[in-house]
């Protein structure tokens, strides 16, 4: 008879422990109101001041925020999932700063995902083996690239409940119940409010995984029907509760930009596939002398020795459902990765419109951070919580080179509306998107002039109307969206906003048509001749309207059902076959995550350059081989590392190139790397675009610039050796830099051996 404990807690201490791991990362994290310039985290940050100016305004589910887009309005919140940038409003509106908001989200975010690897370990592999599962997830190199090189709190939030939304499917299919519906209804509807690209992905597993466990937990009872209708329910009533967001976003999608559909999908998706070699690549450190400094995509060498160590152990313990089921998972992982899936990506309806195949990492990442955690099965039960202790030191060790910020800060503490025009004038991130897609359709062209931009840091929400030559003082503003008119002709009035539905406006208090003008699709609005008051306002569509309702009805739903605790199938609720993680020992891992977090953030990431790394200018430590080799007056080619022996017809080449500008350049100067064949002066493949960081010009002899370029190789392209071509030309003359030989280009030394398709 096992020895029972004297005062059992109320719940598994193993879930805070878990939820305290990433604490040595998050911690570096903070930084009062600077944030890491990642490629998302800026907008980010601006969106939640957006947000929060709004739900001050009173508008506490906000669609269109009328200063983004130069001051022109943009409808950013009704197409991009806002859960997390809503949240960070509601920090917004009890006090916290909107750059301090957006650091409290991804340290939830953080926390909340590694304990969600935990509990869904906790099903099926000992507390300590769970737990070594949310280490593997939380210090996975996808979560540092996430939050040092993107920055994207959407993805974040989704990544984090994916782990929650795959136990909720579990255990609905195993014990259905109305309370366990309910919790399957509200994980899904957050994972679907918080980012798109992720509630498709989450889809691709779910499909198939739902039915096959409500087949295999009906193995007994046969009642696989009753468990498909639970979870089918739940699901359902995910998409009701997120109806909020999912309806308009669906019904008014033909109003924008985007509607018309990615261009050059099958190139994009090709330059962002990972190699074969890139799948397992070991964490280290971002060069800091290296402008670029983006963590590789990988799934991590340590996460991927433990998960086919672990998939082997599965399989000789004879837990082959486990094995097949995690393994097939992580095996369609790497599928997706891979240049071979391409034809899945274009196929599959809005799988392509997703265009960066590295998303699936951090969803993927759940799969092999169970399989790394199945590894301790290998030992006996009594020695396993010591090999968590022993693995937990290693993974934590192991992530210490990414542990810290690669970027430079930027001060968020004097944020306005003004600094928001500002940055979409300086980075032409209109809307704070990456390529204008939530435009509305209106108009034959697109206007970029500047407005006052000082007047929208006392008055973020203004909309400033469009006087045209000749009409002198016939309009003025009389608040935000207030105007008297007063002239002897009628007159068509153009006000600085983007026509979108939804929009209204009054004249003396009489509704009028609004319309938008042919020029630029502004909101326009016919005025008579006289002395008129003109009131702008935005009541919202009919399907935003009743969008809200249906939301709330399934709220209703998720709560009653919450109190309804009966199963649908069985007596009772099946408890875990494992006991609870040891007291002791999660205290231990508290206090020794808690600790070292400490030390790390107040003494070796402010005072040592531990763990970091500062290659010398002309010799950068990820360099292969050396060329030094001039172009013109402007930079030199430091050299070269090229890790393929050699690519198929249709297949991609990476070579990374490292430059080093030899003065402070003014103008960016666009390389074109190529494949090509000498003999017959024909070129298989090409690839060409401006330097990392070229937007703004900031190429300096104090740092150099790595970049990867990904070669796609013709089709038709023979079997032959070919040699990388690489040529570098003037932004402003187009003419090509010189070599000091004369010659307009340079060949690597190094062969490519081209198998082409015949």
């Amino acid at each position: 008879m096992t020895k029972q404990r004297r005062f059992p807690l109320p719940f598994d201490i193993g879930l805070l422990a878990a939820a305290l791991l990433p604490l040595v990362a998050i911690l570096p994290t903070f930084n009062g109101d600077w944030v890491i310039n990642t490629a998302d985290g800026v907008f980010h940050v601006h969106r939640i001041f957006a947000m929060t100016t709004l739900m001050q305004s009173g508008d506490l589910y906000p669609r269109w925020i009328p200063y983004f887009h130069l001051g022109y309005g943009y409808p950013v919140f009704n197409f991009y999932a806002p859960l997390a940038t809503w949240l960070g409003g509601v920090l917004g509106v009890l006090g916290i700063s909107a750059p301090l908001a957006f650091t409290l989200i991804v340290a939830l975010g953080w926390m909340i995902g590694s304990a969600g690897v935990y509990a869904l370990g906790r099903r099926w592999l000992p507390a300590p083996a769970a737990l070594v599962g949310a280490a593997l997830w939380a210090y996975a190199p996808s979560a540092f690239q996430g939050v040092w090189n993107i920055g994207s709190i959407a993805q974040m939030t989704a990544s984090a409940l994916v782990p929650w939304l795959f136990l909720a499917i579990i255990r609905l299919a195993d014990q259905p119940s109305l309370r366990r519906v309910s919790a399957l209804g509200v994980v899904f509807g957050l994972v679907l409010l918080a980012h798109q690209p992720t509630s498709v992905l989450v889809g691709l597993f779910v499909a198939p995984g739902a039915p096959l466990l409500c087949l295999w937990f009906a193995r007994g009872d046969k009642r696989w029907l009753l468990r498909m209708v639970a979870v089918g329910g739940g699901l359902l009533l995910g998409a009701g509760i997120a109806m909020i967001f999912l309806l308009p976003m669906a019904l008014e999608l033909p109003y924008i930009q985007v509607s018309e559909g990615a261009t050059n999908l099958r190139n994009v998706l090709n330059a962002s596939f990972l190699q074969p070699y890139q799948l397992f690549l070991p964490t280290f450190a971002p060069d800091l002398s290296d402008l670029n400094r983006n963590l590789p995509d990988s799934i991590g060498l340590l996460t991927g020795v433990l998960a086919a160590v672990g998939l082997l152990v599965l399989v000789i313990r004879r837990q082959y459902r486990l094995a097949l089921a995690w393994g097939a998972a992580a095996l369609f992982v790497i599928f997706l990765l891979l240049p071979i899936s391409l034809d899945f990506w274009l196929n599959v309806p809005l799988l392509g419109q997703l265009r960066f195949p590295g998303r699936v990492l951090r969803l993927g990442g759940v799969f092999f951070a169970l399989l790394g955690a199945s590894s301790l099965l290998w030992l006996p039960r009594r020695w396993q919580t010591a090999a968590s202790a022993v693995a937990l030191l290693v993974i934590i060790a192991s992530s210490l080179p990414t542990l810290y910020p690669s970027r430079e800060s930027l001060d968020f503490s004097q944020l306005s509306a003004a600094d928001f025009i500002r940055y979409e004038l300086d980075t032409y991130s209109f809307g704070g998107t990456s390529y204008d897609e939530f435009k509305p359709i209106w108009g034959e062209g697109t206007p970029y002039d500047a407005p006052d931009i000082d007047s929208y840091v006392t008055d973020p929400l203004r909309v400033d109307f469009i006087t045209r030559d000749g009409e002198g003082d016939a309009l003025t503003r009389e608040g935000l969206l207030t105007y008297r008119y007063n002239a002897p002709q009628p007159q068509e009035v153009h006000f600085r906003q983007f026509y979108y539905p939804g929009w209204a406006a009054a004249i003396d208090g009489l509704p009028v048509e609004v319309f938008p003008n042919q020029e630029f699709g502004l909101l326009s609005v016919n005025v008579p001749a006289g002395e008129h008051v003109i009131t702008l306002s935005r009541p919202g569509t009919p399907v935003e309207n009743i969008a809200p309702l249906l939301t709330v009805v399934s709220l209703g739903i998720a709560l009653l059902f919450a109190f309804r605790q009966q199963a649908l199938v069985g007596e009772g609720l099946r408890p875990s076959r494992f006991p609870p993680l040891p007291t002791r020992f999660a205290l231990a891992v508290m206090l020794g995550v808690v600790a070292f977090a400490l030390v790390n953030r107040l003494y070796i990431q402010p005072q040592t350059d531990w763990f970091r790394l500062r290659s010398p200018l002309d010799t950068p430590a990820a360099m292969r081989t050396p060329i030094h080799a001039m172009f013109g007056d402007a930079y030199e080619l430091l050299g070269y590392t090229f890790d393929q022996t050699g690519v198929n017809a249709g297949e991609t080449l990476n070579v990374t190139l490292f430059w080093r500008a030899l003065r402070p350049l003014k103008i960016p100067y666009p390389p074109t790397v190529q494949v090509v064949n000498t003999a017959v002066s024909e070129a298989w493949g090409t690839t060409g675009g401006f330097f990392i960081g070229a937007a703004d010009i900031r190429h300096q002899p104090d740092y150099f610039v790595s970049e990867t370029y990904k070669i796609p190789i013709y089709p038709d392209a023979p079997t032959d050796v070919g040699f990388i071509s690489v040529q570098l030309r003037d932004s402003v003359t187009n003419e090509p830099l010189r070599l000091p030989d004369g010659s307009d280009r340079l060949l690597l030394p190094t062969q490519v051996q081209v198998t082409g398709s015949g």
